[in-house]
């Protein structure tokens, strides 16, 4: 049995379920392609093999209450890359879901730092600021 060890590298993608601001739901399925479809672009591009956990949450915020979608990517042992050259590629693959999903705001949470994608200052009509 081989044992493959690596520096730790964690990152979370979260992604609101609903179309826009609206009451339209982007399916499972959907989500599941668009992120398949990424995913591949992603290996053409940078050489890198995204591997992603996908977790069912909600978003709640001031009024807010929205299904949403966590990803989460590691640093995988069996095709390790460079921390920054992983970070370029999530970022990659979160601009092609903003905008294929029509979100306004995806949220990446890296180790040591976090960035908001926003296609628009927008808010949500929901919360109550």
């Amino acid at each position: 049995m081989n044992s493959i060890t690596c520096k730790t590298f964690t990152a979370q993608v979260n992604l609101g379920l609903n179309k826009g601001y609206s009451d339209e739901l982007i399916s499972l399925v959907k989500v599941k392609e668009e992120l398949l479809s990424a995913q591949t672009k992603i290996k053409e591009d940078f050489n890198i093999v995204l591997s992603a956990k996908l977790r069912h949450c909600e978003i709640l915020c001031l009024g807010q209450e929205e299904p949403s979608i966590e990803l989460e990517f590691i640093q995988y042992p069996k095709f390790p890359s460079e921390e920054q050259s992983l970070k370029k590629a999530i970022l990659g693959l979160t601009k092609m879901l903003i905008i294929k999903l029509e979100q306004n705001r995806i949220v990446i949470v890296f180790s040591d730092e976090t960035i908001m994608l926003e296609q628009s200052e927008t808010i949500d009509p929901k919360i109550q600021v």
